[in-house]
């Protein structure tokens, strides 16, 4: 965390970017630049954009501002956004940082796009849904309870559960594991879901689906195998909170202000990213992207093209400026 004080009395604008990356390069020649300039390799758009974009920033805000702003400027790159991160890094900055209680606006910075400003929070929860059973010999034992068997049942159980589209509600098994060989009958299974919405109460009720399917698989299997599982088990491994767009966000304003004098065509949206931290606590703040265009995210063939750049760091600064004097 790096701030720009003008005033110890003043309030922050925290402007963040998260550098972590589902798929981490592992070796420089990772990532390459073609002949025509664009930039490929895992982490380039989501998010190499928004930390290049922060270092931008730090060399430019640290020169004396134009007019007395009423707000410092505190710059964050921070972790665990991807994944199963659970949104650590963000809540620390928060909840518990030293600069915690004085900071009123947040900007995150995430991507390249500029078509989108993310002002509600999508919510979701993660869980991790196990079955444990005694193994055997898939010709000797046959007939013995199988958990994977069990964790296809529950599967389709969950998948074919109805969700409401108003709020749009979404369930998805992301991970299966389990087994040792293809003739041995496995001792666990386990699957990694993923629920999300814009309501709390639908996520809830979603849970509840997973917890079911669990049970009701595992039933299924006792009643037809010639033991018993030894059990299931559901552990909650990720939340992010949902949170409705606020009645009056101030950054969303600027931002909106910016684009028409930038000529941008933007609109407000719900996304889940590190913003969900700050907007389910009722403070004022967008995640936005930083220009240019990118694609393929979270895979081996992420790409960006840095043409269209100027334009996404100008709209940051004339915002960040912006806010300085609100």
């Amino acid at each position: 965390m790096v701030p720009i004080v003008y005033s110890k009395r003043l309030p922050y604008l925290a402007v963040t970017a998260h550098m972590d990356t589902i798929l981490a390069p592992s070796r420089p020649e990772d990532i390459r630049v073609d002949p025509s300039g664009m930039i490929r390799g895992p982490g380039v758009t989501d998010n190499g954009t928004g930390l290049t974009a922060l270092l931008a920033l730090a060399k430019l805000l640290g020169k004396p501002p134009v007019n007395d702003p009423v707000r410092n400027t505190l710059l964050v790159a921070n972790v665990a956004e991807e994944g199963e991160g659970n949104l650590h890094g963000m809540r620390y900055v928060a909840e518990h940082s030293a600069f915690a209680g004085s900071i009123d606006r947040y900007l995150v910075v995430d991507g390249a796009s500029l078509g989108h400003i993310t002002a509600a929070a999508l919510g979701s929860k993660r869980f991790e849904l196990v079955i444990e059973g005694h193994g055997g010999h898939s010709w000797n034992d046959f007939g013995r309870a199988n958990p994977i068997h069990a964790m296809a049942r529950a599967i389709s159980l969950m998948t074919q559960s109805p969700l409401p589209t108003q709020p749009r509600t979404t369930l998805s098994v992301g991970v299966v594991q389990g087994g040792t060989g293809v003739n041995a009958i496995p001792c666990t299974a386990r699957a990694k879901i993923d629920i999300r919405s814009t309501d709390e109460l639908e996520i809830w009720k979603a849970s509840r689906v997973v917890e079911d399917a669990g049970r009701m698989a595992v039933l299924a299997e006792n009643q037809r195998a010639t033991d018993r599982l030894k059990g299931y088990r559901v552990r909650e491994i990720g939340s992010r909170p949902a949170a409705r767009a606020l009645p009056e966000n101030p950054v969303a304003d600027c931002f909106q202000a910016v684009d028409a004098y930038l000529g941008i065509s933007s609109s407000l949206e719900c996304a889940s990213t590190d913003a969900n931290i700050p907007l389910a606590a009722g403070v004022p703040t967008v995640a936005l992207g930083s220009g240019g265009r990118g694609g393929n995210a979270h895979a081996p063939g992420e790409w960006y093209d840095p043409q269209g750049r100027e334009l996404g760091l100008r709209r940051l600064l004339l915002g960040i400026a912006c806010l300085q004097q609100q």
